[in-house]
């Protein structure tokens, strides 16, 4: 019986198609320095499912002069792989029900599990320091499971023994095993998520994976959906150095592919698989959808923080001339915030608080308007923002950040005390030392009441709103105030620029993080790196001019749209373009 879907997504499994297995095993044998003499080459796929992977090496070069060897701990998947692969009836292939990542148990010494155990000569090896022996290529799939599915303490325990910080997703712990089982200039390839290479919780990685391998390629498959994972995958091409290798990795090939379907004209392909195989950036189509491909070499910046960027070099020019020319970025005269983290939305956040009885219907003084992702639009708020209220249980005295006194507010206590037992069962609260009725992350309550300039988390396109209402932010949004005392012009030039195509160029050359269907992430250490022109310079001045416009209601779809054509041009001449 096939595993379920539900079933490969709780365990993190996602087995690779035959059309994916053929190119990745056509990508790393390019590499690979094989002839077909000489001496027997071993290759692993530690999660190796029904082992499409392996079949595939197996189709492109023989079995002859391979030792094949898989593992997975899905018992049904390795009968399958087995058969799959039993075609070739060839000695040299090894499959073991298994987990992987016991052969990594204590210090110098494996629990090697029973079944390989009888055939030590796989797995141990006198001459190497941690007595595993290695293996010249690995092509996997690991499975994508983040710390919030494997547990806190499971993570934590995997963490310790992989040296691995933050949040653990068993792909990180995957790779670094991986790597300590690939001989010096052994050749890795392997399809994780691709986020490791575009958000700031991948620094680790990042730096793992300069600091031990001469990375060969990437390739960001984006929305592409070549399988079923709710990620979106990227492959990674590595050269293992040896110890004392101190090869900069300043010149990496990647390959990056998004659909986009408001492409005009694209060159016709029989296949996606046509489209991967293409050497220069472009714009295709194939099976009725349109993508838009970037083939360039990937910057790998010394500092681990700094993102993973791939662009053309016509791109990054671009790029790195636009930061030159800022007078500040965004961090530098806004704090860059993440709205209100309930933990309880469905408790404390409602758009029919008068349908309540009348007992329960917290008071006006704690009843707030909550800007949610739902409610924003470019430039302002539409009015339904006001329908949308939240509980607000936090406030500011003696200029200390405060739990309201329930006992102040009879009717807001009944209400959340009708909640009591969801409320209290939030054990990181109570852990906290924190009132069980509180909001989790409820942000400085004095800061809502000053300007500040609101946008979404995630959307397809730009969303920076001005709020002058002193209206409350949800989680799934972010906001910026102003440091210190700054002119509050310097939010409506943070407008114009933020809305702009422009800044959107900027934003998808420096930070890559896309989803499906061209949605972007804006993200806090995204747009807190945003450049901001010269707010002294008649172009920005003007700016502010168009956006204080812009920003008032009433304007037609032609009025906006001749005011928007205006802020184009002046935020490039802004920026010296």
């Amino acid at each position: 019986m096939t595993k379920s879907l539900a079933e490969r997504k709780e365990t993190g499994s996602h087995y690779t198609s035959s059309y994916l297995s053929k190119y990745m095993a056509k990508k790393l044998l390019k590499y690979a320095e094989f002839d077909g003499s000489g001496e027997r080459q071993s290759i692993l796929d530690p999660s190796c499912g029904d082992g499409e992977l392996l079949k595939a090496i197996c189709n492109e070069i023989g079995t002859e002069n391979l030792e094949v060897i898989g593992m997975d701990t899905d018992k049904e998947a390795v009968h399958n792989a087995s058969n799959s692969l039993s075609a070739s009836n060839n000695s040299n292939i090894h499959l073991f029900n298994n987990d992987y990542l016991e052969l990594f148990e204590g210090d110098t010494e494996y629990d090697l599990f029973s079944e390989i155990k009888k055939r030590e000569d796989f797995w141990c090896s006198k001459n190497e320091e941690d007595g595993l022996k290695k293996v010249d290529m690995i092509i996997a799939n690991p499975p994508y499971v983040r710390t919030q599915v494997l547990g806190a303490d499971k993570a934590q325990d995997l963490g310790s023994k992989f040296n691995l910080k933050g949040r653990v997703d068993l792909y990180h712990v995957f790779l670094v095993a991986m790597t300590k089982h690939l001989k010096e200039n052994g050749l890795l390839c392997v399809i994780t998520s691709n986020r490791y290479l575009t958000t700031a919780g991948g620094k680790d990685i990042r730096k793992f994976l300069d600091e031990n391998y001469e990375i060969l390629e990437v390739i960001d498959l984006g929305d592409t959906k070549l399988f079923e994972a709710a990620v979106l995958p990227a492959i990674f091409i590595g050269r293992k150095k040896s110890k004392d290798e101190t090869k900069n990795n300043d010149k990496v090939k990647f390959f990056r592919i998004y659909e986009n379907p408001t492409i005009e004209t694209a060159e016709e392909c029989s296949s996606l698989f046509e489209i991967l195989s293409k050497e220069g950036s472009g714009f295709f189509e194939a099976d009725k959808k349109k993508y838009e491909v970037t083939v360039g070499f990937l910057k790998v910046p010394e500092n681990p923080k700094e993102l993973w960027v791939m662009a053309s070099k016509e791109d990054n020019e671009w790029s790195d001339k636009v930061k030159s020319r800022a007078e500040y970025f965004f961090k530098d005269v806004f704090h860059v915030r993440v709205g209100i983290k309930t933990t309880a939305d469905k408790v404390f956040i409602k758009n029919n608080w008068d349908t309540l009885e009348d007992f329960m219907i917290p008071e006006n003084e704690v009843l707030k308007p909550l800007i949610s992702s739902d409610y924003t639009s470019k430039w302002n708020l539409p009015n339904e923002v006001e329908n949308l209220k939240i509980l607000y249980t936090h406030e500011v005295k003696n200029g200390k950040r405060q739990a309201i006194d329930l006992e102040k507010y009879p009717k807001a206590k009944a209400y959340l005390e009708s909640h009591k037992e969801v409320l209290a069962g939030r054990k990181y609260v109570i852990k906290a030392k924190r009132n069980w009725y509180e909001i989790w992350v409820p942000q400085n309550p004095d800061a809502w009441s000053l300007p500040k300039v609101v946008f979404p988390d995630i959307s397809s396109e730009p969303k920076f709103a001005i709020d002058t209402n002193g209206y409350l932010v949800d989680g799934n949004c972010y906001w910026l105030s102003l440091k210190n005392d700054e002119n509050t012009d310097l939010l409506y030039l943070a407008v114009a620029v933020a809305n702009s195509k422009f800044m959107t160029k900027f934003h998808e050359i420096e930070f890559q993080n896309k989803l499906y269907a061209g949605r972007k992430r804006y993200l806090t250490q995204y747009v807190e790196n945003y450049p901001l022109p010269d707010p002294n310079s008649v172009h920005s001045q003007r700016l502010v001019e168009l956006a204080k416009i812009l920003t008032t209601n009433g304007l037609s779809e032609e009025e906006i749209k001749t005011y928007e054509t205006e802020i184009e041009t002046e935020v490039q001449q802004a920026f010296g373009f």
